[in-house]
């Protein structure tokens, strides 16, 4: 229910231009395929490399193949659609479950010791936003590839869409992210609350995205989650790129 009328995600619902004019996107069963590979093997890949390599090398593998991929496969990203005239309710929605989160972080941090303000300002200024405008593309990808295959909309795809988005977003934070992005404490009542106000977040990026055809409403609530523990834990990313 928005703005007081019931809405239906739908094929029309997908972005249908693009600035270079293509028509809206179709999955393929490559797509399909190539959703379920990406599932399986990128969290697991993520984690073998940053044990040998530490973060640079999967990050730019991960960041990469969101936006290599999903640009050859849809033919477009989603930054450069049409802006909408004003956001959807469900971006509210989204900003205020991350302030909650990043609350429950604040009670809850993994505060270093011998911090660096370079180390942090970098990790502010280039990792932040580079993950924030990055991450959603493949997670989305993986979603679209199963929900939009079928002419009309069909339940079982759809299910089979969540499932393979649900898996990929908790095994590439449980194999690769958890190794090194310690910022909230892994145990306790408050960071139970954190992890699960930010998945309900991660799904309410599905429902932007159908609602408003631009990522850049599912960039700022992700750029706020990465921004704001750094500046009550100083932690920085810098130390884990390479080893």
């Amino acid at each position: 229910m928005v703005d007081g009328k019931e809405t239906e995600i739908t094929m029309s619902d997908y972005p249908s231009t693009h600035p270079g004019g293509t028509a809206s996107w179709k999955p393929t069963r490559l797509d399909l395929l190539l959703a379920v590979l990406v599932t399986l093997t990128l969290p697991w890949l993520t984690g073998w490399l940053y044990k040998l390599t530490g973060a640079l090398l999967p990050m730019l593998l991960y960041y990469g193949l969101a936006w290599g991929l999903v640009k050859a496969r849809r033919g477009a990203i989603g930054y450069r659609n049409p802006m909408p005239k004003r956001p959807p309710i469900w971006f509210y929605v989204n900003l205020g479950i991350i302030a909650a989160g990043l609350f429950f972080a604040w009670l809850t941090p993994v505060k270093v010791t011998d911090w660096q303000i370079s180390g942090v300002l970098l990790t502010a200024l280039i990792w932040a936003p580079l993950n924030a405008a990055s991450e959603q593309i493949l997670w989305l990808y993986i979603f679209d590839a199963w929900d939009l295959f079928s002419q009309k909309p069909r339940l079982g795809y759809r299910l089979a869409g969540l499932l393979l988005f649900s898996a990929f977003v908790g095994m590439i934070h449980t194999m690769f992210w958890t190794q090194f992005l310690h910022t909230v404490q892994p145990e306790g009542l408050f960071s139970v609350l954190f992890v699960l106000l930010t998945t309900i977040s991660g799904f309410l990026h599905i429902v932007v995205w159908r609602q408003s055809r631009q990522m850049i409403f599912t960039f700022i609530p992700h750029l706020l989650l990465n921004l704001g523990p750094l500046f009550w834990t100083g932690y920085s990313i810098l130390p884990y790129l390479l080893r």
